[in-house]
């Protein structure tokens, strides 16, 4: 069987695992508009609804009603007003490369159509994760620093965190940023060490943690990101990706590192935050992955370490099962751009 045979079976087998189970309740905690992972995210959760019961998207630090309307004309755009949108805490200025995209379109234009705005996204965060039971388990999907998690997480009842799973991109713990052997200091970390502390902490009913091991290889290009590109003008949802992403690129994302060269005319950035999502969509399965349980620790420094004293456990996907992590990804990309064509 030729090989890409193969990675096709691979994808109907993992669409008959998502059809087969129950939409799961989930928030998604976002700082979409800086990198652009961020909108390749939300865009393959809501382009696999039968996966995720989409309960509330929160957007974090800095101009988070910049963020907030990203948010909102995505939604707009899959005819989601169902799903709210919360303002988290604006903490200060940041270059929001994607924001162009959705300047026009407003946050009471998105109420007008329908859609919800909470003001206050830290209560609308609070009271949306109360309704976590043992037998309504929530789904946390955590893409952005913890800045509005950490908040919540002071005055919720710690059984309320034991019906939350929480899918996280954070940390680095063999390996850095460029493949360094030396783990980093990811910027989710970071950017707000006490939250991320915070976060590390509780005793999550589970927590699948995707770092910079294996996330620094999450770039789609080539035939699948050819083939993406072929939907041009055809497709509403492959249109938004292509028009935020180019707004994005040439507004200073081109600017940014990754382990391969990228534009919108060869393939992606580096996709971080969408291995949280597919965490999230496939559990308990890693696909292509490898995922160890590690006692994990955030240093007041920002490093993520294991230590066996104080770490919670935490299932980390800390390698691929290929001994070519693209061979993995090249899979993944498949499963996150087929799902945003066919939706």
């Amino acid at each position: 069987m030729k090989k890409q045979q193969v990675v096709v079976l691979c994808v109907l087998i993992l669409i008959v695992t998502i059809s087969s189970s129950s939409p799961v309740p989930t928030i998604l905690d976002t700082d979409i508009g800086t990198d652009y992972d961020d909108q390749m995210a939300l865009s393959f959760i809501l382009s696999n609804p039968e996966g995720f019961d989409l309960k509330l998207v929160i957007c974090s630090t800095y101009n988070t009603t910049a963020r907030a309307q990203i948010v909102a004309k995505t939604l707009a755009i899959y005819g989601r007003y169902d799903v709210p949108v919360a303002i988290g805490r604006n903490t200060g200025v940041k270059s929001i490369w994607e924001y162009q995209w959705a300047q026009n379109y407003t946050l009471d234009q998105f109420q007008r159509e329908g859609g919800t705005v909470f003001e206050n996204g830290e209560d609308a965060l609070y009271k949306e994760l109360q309704k976590a039971t043992p037998n309504n388990i929530y789904h946390l999907i955590e893409i952005s620093p913890a800045t509005s998690v950490g908040d919540v997480l002071q005055r919720l009842k710690p059984e309320i965190a034991k019906n939350i799973r929480l899918f996280a991109m954070a940390g680095s713990i063999y390996r850095g940023y460029g493949n360094s052997s030396q783990p980093s200091k990811e910027y989710n970390v970071v950017e707000d060490v006490t939250a991320a502390q915070f976060m590390f902490n509780t005793s999550w009913s589970y927590f699948g943690l995707a770092p910079l091991d294996t996330t620094i290889f999450m770039q789609f290009n080539g035939p699948v990101w050819q083939q993406f590109l072929s939907y041009r003008n055809k497709n509403t949802r492959v249109q938004l990706i292509l028009d935020s992403y180019t707004t994005w690129y040439n507004n200073g994302g081109k600017d940014i590192g990754a382990m391969e060269p990228f534009s919108p005319e060869i393939g992606t950035s580096t996709m971080y935050d969408v291995l949280a999502a597919i965490l999230s969509l496939y559990y308990p399965k890693t696909i292509t992955m490898i995922s160890r349980q590690l006692p994990l620790i955030v240093t007041n420094d920002g490093f993520t370490q294991i230590n066996t004293v104080q770490g919670k456990s935490v299932n980390a996907s800390v390698m691929f099962e290929s001994s070519n992590p693209y061979n993995s990804t090249s899979i993944l990309g498949i499963v996150t751009l087929y799902s945003i064509i066919f939706s």
